[in-house]
């Protein structure tokens, strides 16, 4: 960044932000230098990589910036910022989560090949969870399938579904315990 006038360090947030919304992109600097750092610390204690860290609070900035003009932030911008910080945390470990799973599905559907007694078992398995899905409460079953076939997030989940997130966090929460329920003979933990 470059050298900012001392005048943007004494203007709190709300009146920053507001210059940014005017494209004043100084403003926009005072706001990525006051945060920055704190940010990128927020985000190393939850992730563990400073590359990570990085691109998260990047991105957080980058929206902040292309949001500007249509941005109403109704905490303050401190808030709004850790907020978003919390959130792209969560999307990057549940996206990391989602790809350590159908890597181990992958492997798992080449082990079941290799031996076709596994492989029944496996079937056989997959039936099971069929049952059990088509046998869950339709908004239940529709929260559940959202989240794990096509990985959206709560939030997404509750907007296209008209409900509230805690509402798709108890759906999912029914559905879990459930298939817990139903593959207890199963030696593994859903």
């Amino acid at each position: 960044m470059s050298c900012l006038p001392q005048h943007y360090a004494n203007l709190d947030d709300s009146q920053l932000f507001r210059l940014v919304k005017q494209d004043d992109i100084k403003a926009f600097e005072a706001l990525y230098s006051r945060y920055w750092s704190d940010l990128i610390d927020a985000a190393y204690r939850r992730l563990q990589s400073r590359e990570k860290a990085e691109d998260i609070i990047q991105d957080i900035f980058v929206s902040l910036y292309q949001k500007r003009h249509t941005l109403d932030i109704t905490v303050s911008l401190e808030g709004y910022l850790y907020q978003s910080l919390r959130y792209k945390v969560l999307n990057m470990i549940r996206d990391e989560l989602t790809r350590t799973a159908c890597k181990k599905k992958i492997f798992f559907k080449e082990q079941c090949k290799n031996d076709s007694a596994e492989y029944c078992d496996a079937k056989e398995l997959n039936n099971r969870i069929g049952r059990v899905l088509s046998s869950l409460p339709d908004k239940c079953r529709e929260a559940f399938l959202l989240s794990r076939e096509q990985n959206l997030s709560n939030k997404d989940i509750s907007l296209g579904m008209n409900i509230s997130v805690s509402t798709v966090e108890k759906h999912i929460g029914k559905a879990l315990r459930i298939l817990r329920n139903n593959l207890r003979d199963y030696s593994f933990n859903v």
